[in-house]
């Protein structure tokens, strides 16, 4: 008989009338009731410091936990492909910046669990071969560091060769347009574009920033290091130049061919696992002093507004800048509709069939009428207000005046950079 047979075998006899790995058939649990000790009980004041979240350890825990109940069971290694698992683990773990030794420890629990499990079920006379199975549960944990290690390292790497670059320095002489860029641009080793796209981002909180000031803290640094490194794999001859915090900031692309400014929002979306909202333009490189705090002011207006996430262009939003100017246009504009304030239902019709494109089907899809009823509806705002929504010039003054409600109504502070 060989060795795994033996140890198959001896798990069906030594463990008084079931199997050691039995115990393990709630690895969930079990591991969790363990990491309650590791992490302390929630009463405990202060809570312990915590690199990397629960729920990361607990999922590395189970993991190897089944793993090594699988080695007991069976008397052999898992297939190669088993540690892919830890692989992809440790890349995104690297890219977040979670403390390797954390990892390794919930590895180790999780192993160590397995074999304390079994080993409280056998029967005295079987420890020799407990220690057959046992062995076989450190190989395991040996194939599993190496695996969580060598990918660690290889994305640890990475990110120390390719960024990101800290290009504060250099982004605030660019802004500030005060004549010193190009030398720090010299003594950093950067090269200069002769022209930028100028992007001003609004970057709201990780769902997991809600929480507990140090997880919501800890959260966001890790958004702000996988945002960081999304901008990192860009690829070009003139790299990005960008600062960025939690909340927002300002990133300059090289505005050269292929370059996809949407492409690029989404990439940081999609990093930092939330919907952002950017407007943009272009601008040459001594110029971006000029066009920056437009944009600023736009992405303000945007959110003033409660548009929809997504990357907005100058030229998008003309009208709607136009019409954001203070005083008594904009105040004038606000009484066109006053007169459709007695109805709840004629405002919001009419803002949805300006968002429709004055669309009368897609309106009444949008608010679950019939399109009858939308025409009823806008026939009583031409009324009204003496404005006809279905005639161009109608529409535009009445599209001016939805937007001047909206801004005289809505006071969201601005910190442009910060945006």
């Amino acid at each position: 008989m060989t060795a795994a047979e033996s140890v198959h075998v001896s798990q069906e006899e030594y463990v008084s009338g079931r199997r050691a790995s039995d115990r393990l058939r709630t690895p969930r649990e079990t591991a969790a009731r363990m990491l309650d000790q590791y992490f302390g009980e929630p009463e405990d004041t202060p809570p312990p410091p915590r690199e990397c979240a629960r729920g990361e350890l607990d999922d590395m825990t189970t993991t190897c936990c089944e793993l090594a109940t699988g080695v007991l069971e069976s008397g052999r290694l898992p297939i190669p492909g088993a540690m892919d698992v830890f692989r992809d683990a440790a890349t995104r773990w690297a890219r977040d910046g979670v403390p390797l030794g954390r990892i390794q420890h919930a590895i180790n629990e999780g192993c160590a669990l397995a074999v304390r499990q079994a080993s409280r079920s056998v029967d005295e006379d079987a420890g020799d071969r407990l220690v057959e199975g046992t062995v076989l549960v450190m190989e395991l944990l040996d194939v599993v560091t190496a695996a969580v290690s060598d990918a660690y390292l290889v994305e640890f790497r990475t990110l120390t060769q390719n960024g990101p670059r800290h290009d504060v320095e250099l982004l605030d002489a660019l802004l500030t347009g005060d004549g010193t860029a190009r030398k720090i641009a010299d003594r950093m080793g950067t090269l200069l574009a002769e022209d930028y796209h100028v992007v001003a981002l609004h970057i709201p909180a990780h769902a997991e920033e809600g929480g507990r000031r140090i997880d919501a803290a800890m959260t966001a640094a890790r958004k702000l290091r996988r945002m960081h490194s999304a901008l990192a794999t860009f690829d070009a001859e003139y790299l990005p130049i960008a600062s960025i915090s939690p909340t927002g900031g300002t990133v300059l692309l090289p505005d050269v061919p292929g370059v996809d400014i949407g492409e690029l929002v989404d990439r940081l979306a999609d990093a930092g696992q939330v919907v952002m909202t950017a407007t943009t333009g272009s601008a040459a490189v001594d110029d971006i002093a000029t066009t920056a705090p437009h944009l600023y002011e736009l992405l303000g207006l945007v959110r003033r507004l409660g548009y929809a996430p997504g990357t907005y262009r100058m030229s998008d939003l003309v009208f709607e800048y136009q019409v954001s100017r203070p005083g008594l246009g904009r105040k004038h504009l606000v009484t066109l509709i006053d007169p459709l304030r007695d109805s709840v239902d004629l405002l919001p019709t009419l803002q949805a069939f300006v968002d429709s494109d004055s669309n009368r089907k897609k309106t009444a899809t949008w608010l679950t009428v019939h399109p009858n009823t939308v025409d009823y509806r806008l026939k009583r705002v031409v009324q009204l207000t003496g404005l006809d929504p279905m005639k161009p010039s109608g529409l535009r003054r009445l599209h001016a005046a939805l937007i001047a409600d909206r801004l005289e109504a809505r006071r969201v502070p601005v910190d442009e950079r910060s945006l």
